[in-house]
């Protein structure tokens, strides 16, 4: 690797920023992300100094992402050139990022970055790197703040651009580095570099906040809007660290794990600050999968207060329902309707119950307390039997009752949760209800002491 003399304060700035942040091990392998921008290049230029009082081992990404033609490939070339002047070996991908945008329907931007950092994930394993370095800088992270604060982010938006991702291992040495000092490192020591046409033109929103709205602000209102932007994006980072230890700690006590999805306790819950809960609920959006929206995230939280059966769609295949006690999270099933005929005694399978109907040796002299099994007289039974998914409107005259009763209210006086009740089987019997599965049967279909013949009623699997 190339040796030159290090005459710049911005590299011991750099170099201690580093060592406490423990952003680079010494005597490991580097690999910078360099675009051939001004920014990246002194990156490099910066890592190949320290490379020599750090043994580092340098190697260069780059992401040709052929948007602007002639201009992407002649960027492509000149980090070629860079490789060659510093004596570092250079990896080089040539991505489709338009096509990748469509294909995935996202922006061109966010197709961009998403294959950047696949590539650099790609590399870091192949080539048993430490860590890939990237150029961000103190300009940028004070612009995803401002964004981000725009755009309506919590707390973690708010930090700004992490120091590292730890699942990629990116770590960004400049991000306390102005754009100002950043230039003028680059006059000092002569280093040539690439404009990016596209830093231009305010058709994008980032190039609008960094060329029209941060002038103003730093005219109008605060001169050092950059440094104080990046001095609060340590505090929100360090307050957004505490709180996510608290939730971590707390979580448990709270949310436990309800077949494949989960159970909140709604008291404990609901015992908490407001933040806390979105933060409790964040935190189970992100271990299911779920994209974890503001307005998703109220809308769970709202289940707090809200009624019995109460509930929400949360996204991403997943919702929410009030159930007295709890709120479960449960994977949405489709709610399509079921129908069988029973022709004689036997048993009927469906996606989420078995049950079956045999004619019992003797008459039982008491009830059941096996809410799964019941005894219906056989005499006022006819078959066919048909059992069906439950619709609205449908009534019967449960057990010890003299009056009809809907079953949508048999549901709510057993707590049955809403996005369950499509999955109890209704036996009936020449278009009368004999048996809501597993919950009660019709009071004109009991053994009395005149039953001569009774068939058994059993239900399992719901």
């Amino acid at each position: 690797m190339r040796k030159h003399k290090v005459p710049s304060s911005l590299y011991d700035a750099v170099k201690v920023f580093a060592a406490s942040r423990n952003l680079i091990p010494k005597a490991s392998r580097v690999l910078a992300a360099v675009s051939g921008g001004v920014d990246s290049v002194v990156l490099l230029d910066l890592l190949s100094s320290l490379a020599n009082e750090w043994d580092l081992d340098i190697a260069i990404l780059h992401v040709n992402h052929q948007l602007r033609g002639g201009e992407s490939d002649a960027d492509e070339k000149f980090v070629g050139s860079l490789a060659a002047k510093y004596k570092v070996p250079v990896y080089i991908a040539r991505v489709e990022t338009k096509a990748e945008a469509v294909r995935k329907k996202i922006s061109v931007q966010e197709a961009a970055r998403h294959l950047r950092y696949a590539f650099f994930a790609a590399k870091k394993s192949e080539l048993n790197a430490d860590v890939v370095a990237t150029a961000h800088n103190a300009n940028d992270n004070a612009e995803t703040m401002f964004l981000n604060f725009v755009r309506g982010t919590g707390l973690d938006g708010l930090a700004g651009i992490p120091l590292h991702r730890r699942d990629a291992h990116i770590v960004r040495p400049l991000l306390q580095t102005t754009r100002k000092e950043i230039a003028s490192y680059a006059k000092e020591k002569k280093l040539m570099y690439r404009e990016d046409s596209s830093n231009k033109t305010e058709k994008y929103t980032r190039n609008f906040v960094r060329r029209e709205v941060f002038p103003l602000l730093e005219k109008r209102i605060n001169p050092a809007l950059v440094k104080t932007l990046s001095q609060s994006s340590k505090i929100f980072k360090e307050a957004a660290d505490f709180l996510d230890g608290f939730v971590r700690d707390l979580y448990p006590t709270i949310v436990s794990v309800e077949n494949d999805g989960l159970c909140f306790r709604s008291e404990a819950l609901k015992k908490q600050h407001r933040y806390i809960r979105q933060m409790v609920v964040h935190h189970a959006f992100i271990e299911k999968g779920i994209d974890p929206s503001a307005e998703r995230i109220s809308s769970f939280v709202s289940l707090v207060e809200g009624e019995k059966g109460m509930r929400v769609d949360c996204g991403n295949g997943w919702r929410a329902e009030q159930t007295g006690g709890s709120i479960l999270l449960l994977k949405s099933r489709p709610e399509s309707s079921f129908s069988f005929s029973l022709e004689k005694e036997g048993t009927v399978t469906g996606d989420f119950f078995s049950l079956s109907v045999h004619k019992c040796k003797n008459v039982p002299n008491k009830l059941g307390t096996n809410s799964s099994i019941e005894y219906v007289d056989a005499r006022k039974v006819r078959f066919p039997l048909r059992v069906r998914s439950w619709k609205e409107g449908d009534s019967f005259i449960p057990l010890g009752m003299k009056q009809r009763k809907k079953v949508s209210d048999l549901f709510v006086d057993l707590k049955i949760p809403r996005m369950e009740k499509g999955r109890i089987p209704i036996v009936e019997s020449n278009g009368s209800i004999v048996w809501v599965a597993g919950c009660r049967i019709d009071d004109r279909y009991k053994i009395t002491s005149n039953s001569s013949a009774a068939y058994k009623l059993s239900i399992s699997g719901t």
